[in-house]
């Protein structure tokens, strides 16, 4: 009855939604469809980012210009908020919108727009004033400098090498929250230049090859060099998840991290505070620039692979905070300049968004630099066939770079001779963990509390997808780490599929009705069921396809277990008490029933929704008994009659 129920007003539902979106019903295409006719009319390739699933234009062939494909593009995907980014002559990719990453000529577009704000040093310094005051504001980074608390560093036991040292550290900034790292030193006495090293997002973070080349062979020259993980990256994941680094909180606690360790490095006797410097790659590149518009301390500084004017950082702990609006709107150009006149290098890349450099960035930044007669102070090295990574030839110039503005020795950058370390030896807290402090917490919202914002409940709601679909995983003991992550993969993305398809689409948008069964209003619950069951076909089928990939069918039975907590055995138990003689087939049938039902739930979020479903498939199974000689209603009476007088009799013994 409900279904016949779900799909009457799953078909008013439809007409009512598809009406409202295009008033001239035969004049809509689905998007898939229209993206595809614009790229056979204009022989292009278009690569999808996006799932155009179940999305439909109205009005679709008026929105396409025979005489442009980029205006055809740009009426078609507005209406998702989506977009194009050219990628050569042939080719686009279709991508969600993003306020972080735009195009080299939105950057050359800016820069020009910054130029007209300032044609000497006077009118520079009102703005860099402007630009450092209201970046500190936009990051919250005051507030929550004023909650950290003041503790010495455990340091582990120091490990010797041909030239440097390295010692492990862990500093507690907020009470319970470490952040871990690495100290590489000179074996040469005296005081060194201090070098921090925020870590980017790299495979293995801090501990590959790559970054421990770097940070011993600076060490060896005479520099101290400090490397530290990202938040929510190595040993940050034992007290929050990966996905907490996805997050606006990551981007300020990751700057309150790196000013607490300088803050920490310059209480060291071995330390020149003159010479306090940043390096970092990609997602450390957009550290250096914010740890430089923040802390006069630092002397120098040498984005890697980074820098550019028209792309914030790619990940939430870059660009969480709304940084960029400071001051009526800036980008990591403008706010590297606020360095000037101190030295920087800005190493740069042609295969990535750093390709721009020489032509726009670089320019810019010696224009700033011209104010000061202080062009020789910054420079660019520009690596026009090179890829995203810090690879030898990056290091090299960083290494140069160093040698010319802190003096180190410049017959020493030989990484033959660095011992690259397993992580194991890295690790502050051990392998396991075994060695965190007592006070350690290990949950994101613990760590929400202190700032000055409500949590954010979808980044948590994440972090409780990522949870569960591990302990699903780990239930399966598949002693394979491959296809582990696979099917971890697979339940998360399914479970963030439901939920999001579940909070963008109220119960509301179904209208008040009537079961035309009964007569009944629908209840809000029937409403909420109604519009879910309108979600693509391919979120089901993208979970089932990708157990059944990896686990055998009982497995993927454990799976659905899981996301129906068990309710197939349960109402299976509940059947048997019922119905105590139930044959064979009569129990096959009610487990296929049931079987379905579970399968169906997954697909629906509350519980509530869930045992929705599963009614459905018991009020078949009750029409299946019902017309296999039995009565159902009388068998139930039976059953609680039974239960009542059960209880009755135990009250009165307790009497």
């Amino acid at each position: 009855m409900k279904r016949i129920l779900i799909g009457l007003a799953l078909i008013i539902t439809l007409t009512i939604i598809s009406e409202a979106q295009s008033y001239e019903t035969q004049f809509s295409k689905p998007l898939g469809k229209v993206l595809q006719e614009i790229g056979t009319r204009f022989n292009v390739s278009l690569k999808f980012e996006v799932d155009t699933t179940g999305k439909v234009i109205p009005f679709a062939d008026f929105r396409i210009r025979p005489y442009s494909l980029e205006e055809s593009l740009t009426n078609v995907l507005a209406l998702f908020d989506y977009k194009f980014v050219k990628q050569d002559e042939k080719t686009y990719k279709i991508k969600g919108y993003e306020y972080p990453r735009r195009i080299a000529d939105d950057g050359k577009k800016m820069l020009t727009y910054l130029n007209t704000l300032y044609k000497d040093s006077l009118e520079w310094n009102v703005r860099k004033a402007c630009l450092r005051k209201e970046v500190r504001e936009k990051l919250q980074i005051d507030s929550i400098l004023k909650k950290r608390v003041n503790s010495k560093p455990i340091l582990s036991e120091i490990r010797k090498y041909d030239g440097y040292t390295v010692q492990n550290f862990a500093i507690e900034t907020l009470p319970g929250l470490y952040v871990c790292g690495s100290i590489y030193n000179p074996l040469s006495k005296g005081k060194h230049g201090v070098i921090l090293c925020p870590n980017g997002h790299w495979t293995d973070g801090r501990y590959n090859s790559d970054e421990q080349n770097r940070f011993a062979t600076l060490a060896r020259m005479g520099a101290t060099c400090v490397s530290y993980d990202l938040f929510g990256w190595g040993e940050s994941e034992l007290q929050v998840s990966y996905t907490a680094h996805r997050t606006s909180v990551a981007h300020i606690i990751q700057i309150m991290n790196g000013l607490t360790i300088l803050d920490y490095m310059l209480t060291r006797k071995d330390i020149d505070a003159s010479k306090v410097a940043a390096n970092g790659g990609s997602g450390g590149g957009s550290q250096v620039v914010l740890l430089s518009v923040l802390d006069d301390r630092f002397t120098a500084a040498c984005p890697t692979v980074s820098l550019a004017s028209h792309f914030d950082g790619g990940c939430p702990c870059e660009s969480g905070m709304p940084v960029s609006l400071a001051c009526g709107g800036t980008n990591n150009a403008e706010l590297m300049a606020t360095f000037a006149p101190k030295p920087v290098c800005v190493i740069s890349e042609g295969k990535d968004w750093t390709a721009s450099v020489p032509e726009l960035e670089y320019p810019y930044l010696q224009r700033i630099y011209g104010f000061y007669n202080a062009g020789k102070n910054v420079s660019n090295v520009h690596l026009p066939t090179e890829g995203h990574d810090f690879g030898p030839n990056k290091r090299n110039a960083v290494y140069n770079f160093f040698i010319s503005t802190f003096g180190l020795n410049a017959n020493l950058p030989d990484e033959s001779k660095v011992i690259v370390e397993p992580k194991e030896a890295m690790l502050s807290f051990g392998v396991n963990g075994e060695k965190m402090p007592a006070n350690a917490i290990c949950d994101f919202k613990t760590v929400e509390k202190y700032f000055n914002k409500k949590a954010d409940a979808k980044i948590n709601s994440d972090i409780d997808a990522e949870k569960r679909a591990q302990t699903w995983t780990d239930s399966l003991k598949l002693n394979d780490k491959d296809k582990e992550a696979r099917v971890k993969s697979v339940i998360i993305k399914h479970i963030k599929a439901v939920r999001d398809w579940n909070n963008e689409h109220s119960y509301s948008l179904v209208p008040d009705g009537i079961n035309p069964l009964t007569g009944n209003q629908l209840s809000n619950l029937d409403r909420e069921v109604i519009i879910n069951s309108t979600k693509p076909k391919s979120v089901h089928e993208a979970l089932m396809t990708g157990l059944r990939k990896d686990l055998t069918e009982d497995q993927v039975e454990k799976v659905l277990d899981f996301y129906t907590v068990g309710k197939v055995a349960f109402t299976m138990k509940g059947y048997h008490a019922i119905v105590p003689d139930l044959t064979s087939e009569e129990e096959a049938t009610i487990l296929g029933f049931l079987k379905e039902a579970r399968e169906m739930a997954v697909d629906y979020k509350s519980m509530k929704q869930i045992s929705a479903i599963f009614e459905i498939y018991k009020t078949k199974s009750e029409q299946f008994l019902n017309a296999n000689g039995r009565n159902w209603k009388i068998m139930y009476k039976t059953y609680t009659d039974m239960l009542k007088a059960k209880k009755a009799e135990a009250a009165k013994a307790v009497k």
